[in-house]
Parts: structure tokens; C-alpha cells; sequence
């Protein structure tokens, strides 16, 4: 029993993943052709195929378009551009590249999309699973009892919409972002107490991989240099620390820029520019975010559907007083995020169960967590207790929703409260649910003018 009790955290670890892996599993999404490579993914993931297959890396040739799914834009010079940056493509890579050694050999069709490719990139996604939780173990058992890390462990991994995106659409970017994230912040504590330029580099490199994948993501460096810092005095002193060891730094900023030069490349080959925005009319609109709505709307309210990450708010103030080295980053990141998220056009964020892009900041999030259920410890057991039973009703009413999500009675965009709580206790939709959904107008949204687009009664 002492032996169970002294590796909790890594039993956690190893229940979250196995119950992931059985979402992956029971789902059988890799025989779907609409499945694992499909929506935003294929964007993510078109550089591979296009460069390695069909060695057309414009996607310009009859036989690629033909034999190959790509979502592009011609551009006046008669290229076609792929809409996302391709950071996740480095992400992808090594498992692409065994799908494709795997569909040679065996026969399967080599066209980077079929069957070996979509279960050698699920296999992918448990790998960066299970990387992000065990450095967000390392992460809290530096600050945090080993039963305190584990049921952490368990909130953020299977008690939010992390289990889901890294199962039933685990080759989206949020997985990787979170796992990235969270060695991210390891490292800048590691770097913290040993300041080396060889670490240095590599939060460099590991930066820019961030951003390459999701561009507003860059405000983690804010977190980097934040770190530690919690006075007047404190900021003063990084700032002067920073402008002694300034060649450090510009180490760190060719690394992160070092990543970068592949698309870079891509840009001035396929566009004729070294910056270019390929989203085109998708924009944000900081002046008018949606960050009420964000966290709070029955569309797809943050807090409404990963209520788990409540805990996590309540923790951030605390930290002024119990956890000063991380209250101004986290607090900073945080809040610049949800308005940078909640400024995109879209702030639902398409079709998704909660708000997926919140997923990339759990790592990070999971310290406050921690630190909740630390105080409540040490206040008074009961409170503590009485948080374990709260924690693990949530992580039965988070999977309670992805089944309700899967099988359609939390729909994908259109929510409002009348159908949330219509068939809040069925896991499918109730007769009438349909006629209670509220579409957004999609072509007023992208000019920041948020309507209901009218439809006709089950619809």
C-alpha cells in the first residue's frame, strides 16, 4: 500500500492514458476517410503529402489535387497556398513517415491519407499524451504532495476537454500545444535556478515550434520572462539581467527563429513574400471580444463546459500569496490569452466540444489547480475531502458530455440554454432539440457583428 501511495501520480498518468486509449479504440475513427485527417487538420498536415508523395509542394499538378485531400487558396501567381502554418507537420512528421514506410511495404495505398498514416498519427498523438503529462507531473511534484499531483493529473487529463481532444480528434493541435506547453514551463523553471544558454536555446527552439503551430501562442515567452517576477524590484531586475546577459538572448531569439525558416522558405517560394497571411477575411476584432460569451455563453462557454477549470481561476489569486515566482506569469498569460481567444471572429471556434483552444494553457493551469487543493488541505481536511467528491463529479459529468457531444445532443456550434438543459440528461437528442439550436450567422461574424442567422424550425 506505502509503495501504491509513494507512485500515485504515475498510476494517474497510466489510468488517463489507458482511458484515452480506449476512446481511441472504441471510436475507430482511422477507418473513416472523414476522420483523423480531415477539417483544419489537413491544413495542419498538407505540407507532408504534398512535399514527400507528390513532390509538389504548390499543389499545382492534376495528379496531387486528384490523389490527395488539400484545402488551398490560389493566389495570383498561380500557386495554391496552404491556409495553417506548418508547425504541426514537424509534430506529424516522424509518424507520417512510418505510415508511409508501413504502406509501401504492405501494399496500402501511399498517398499520405489512408489507413496506415491515420493510425501511425493516432499513435502519435498517445506519445505527446503521455510526454505532457509526465512533465506536468514533474511540474507538480516540485511544489505539490504526490496524492494532490495525482488527482490533478486526473482533473486536467480525463476531467476537462483535454480526454477529448486527445482521443476522438486527437490530431488537432491542442493535444500538442498542451504537451509543448507544459515542457515549456518545466524548462523555464529548470532554467530559473540554472541559468545555462544551452537551456536557453532550447526554450528558443521549443518557442518558436509553439508559435509555428498556433502564431498567438508567442505570449508564452511572456510567462518565460515573468517567471520569478512578482514586485516592481523583481521586474527591474530580469529587465537588468536580460540587458547583462543580452547576447544569451539573442541566442535564444535565432533559435526560435531558426524554426521558423522553413516556412519562411515556403512563404517566398509559394507567395512571393517572407510574411504572408493566409487567412484572408478571418481576422480578429480586439476591439469588440466576445470574452463573456467565451467563458460563459450555453454556445460554447468555456466554464459551461469544462467547469473543471473553475478550480483552476479560483487558484490564480492565490498564488500572490503562496506561489509568488508564478502569479504574475500565469496571471498575465492568462488573461492576454482569453482576450486574444476570445477576440477571434469565430470565438466558438467552429465545430468543437468546449473551447478547444483554452486546452493549450492546462499545463499551465494545473498549477493554480494544484494549489487550490493544496490550501484547502491545510486549512481543514473536510474542505479538502469535499473537494475530491466535487473533482471527481466533474470528471464524470466531463465524460458524461463527451458522450452527449458524440452522440449529438450538445451540438457542435449552435447551442443555446433551452437545448442544454432540454436534453441535458439524455445522451441523445430529445425530440424537439433541433428546433431549439440558434445558428451564428457565419458571414457577419467574420465583420465582428454577431448575430443569429434565422432557420427554419428543425433545421
Amino acid at each position: 500500500m506505502a509503495k501504491f501511495k509513494k507512485n500515485l501520480s504515475k498510476y494517474s498518468i497510466v489510468f488517463s492514458v489507458l482511458l484515452v486509449v480506449f476512446f481511441i479504440i472504441t471510436a475507430r475513427f482511422w477507418r473513416d476517410d472523414g476522420k483523423i485527417i480531415a477539417s483544419d487538420v489537413i491544413d495542419y498536415y498538407s505540407y507532408l503529402p504534398a512535399t514527400f508523395i507528390f513532390h509538389d509542394i504548390g499543389i499545382n499538378k492534376a495528379e496531387t489535387i486528384e490523389n490527395g485531400r488539400f484545402y488551398t487558396k490560389r493566389l495570383p501567381n498561380g500557386n495554391n497556398v496552404i491556409k495553417m502554418s506548418m508547425g504541426m507537420s514537424f509534430i506529424y512528421a516522424p509518424f507520417f513517415f512510418a505510415g508511409h514506410v508501413y504502406a509501401l511495404i504492405t501494399g496500402e495505398k501511399a498517398n499520405g491519407f489512408s489507413v496506415p498514416y491515420r493510425i501511425a498519427l493516432l499513435f502519435g498523438a498517445v506519445l505527446y499524451f503521455i510526454l505532457g503529462l509526465i512533465f506536468l507531473r514533474k511540474i507538480l511534484l516540485r511544489f505539490f504532495s504526490e496524492n494532490i499531483t495525482a488527482l490533478t493529473i486526473l482533473a486536467i487529463a480525463i476531467g476537462t476537454n483535454l480526454s477529448y481532444y486527445a482521443s476522438n480528434e486527437a490530431t488537432m493541435s491542442h493535444l500538442y500545444n498542451f504537451s509543448l506547453i507544459t515542457v515549456f514551463i518545466w524548462h523555464t523553471i529548470r532554467w530559473h535556478e540554472s541559468q545555462t544558454v544551452k537551456r536557453l536555446v532550447g526554450l528558443g527552439a521549443l518557442a518558436g515550434l509553439i508559435t509555428l503551430i498556433r502564431p498567438s501562442n508567442i505570449i508564452i515567452l511572456l510567462f518565460f520572462f515573468l517567471y520569478n517576477v512578482y514586485s516592481w524590484d523583481g521586474l527591474k531586475e530580469k529587465f537588468l539581467f536580460v540587458a547583462r546577459k543580452f547576447h544569451w538572448f539573442i541566442f535564444m531569439l535565432i533559435a526560435f527563429l531558426l524554426v521558423w525558416i522553413p516556412q519562411f522558405i515556403y512563404n517566398i517560394v509559394i507567395t512571393d513574400h517572407l510574411l504572408f497571411y493566409s487567412y484572408v477575411d478571418e481576422r480578429f476584432f480586439f476591439n469588440n471580444p466576445q470574452i463573456l460569451d467565451g467563458l460563459f455563453s450555453y454556445r460554447k462557454g468555456w466554464l459551461v463546459y469544462t467547469p473543471m477549470m473553475a478550480i483552476a481561476i479560483l487558484g490564480i489569486p492565490i498564488l500572490f500569496f503562496k506561489m509568488k515566482e508564478f502569479s504574475v506569469g500565469i496571471l498575465v498569460f492568462m488573461v492576454i490569452n482569453i482576450y486574444i481567444t476570445f477576440s477571434w471572429w469565430c470565438w466558438w471556434y467552429g465545430g468543437s466540444f468546449g473551447q478547444r483552444p483554452m486546452v493549450d494553457s492546462y499545463g499551465m493551469m494545473s498549477i493554480p489547480f494544484a494549489l487550490v487543493l493544496s490550501e484547502l488541505w491545510k486549512l481543514r481536511k473536510w474542505l479538502y475531502k469535499t473537494a475530491v467528491v466535487i473533482i471527481i463529479a466533474l470528471i464524470l459529468l466531463n465524460n458524461f458530455m463527451f458522450q452527449k457531444y458524440m452522440h449529438g445532443s450538445i451540438h457542435f456550434a449552435d447551442m443555446t440554454k433551452e437545448a442544454f438543459w432540454h436534453s441535458f440528461w439524455s445522451v441523445r437528442a430529445k425530440p424537439g432539440f433541433y428546433d431549439l439550436l440558434e445558428t451564428p450567422d457565419y458571414k457577419k461574424a467574420r465583420k465582428g457583428i454577431y448575430v443569429i442567422k434565422e432557420r427554419k424550425p428543425g433545421k
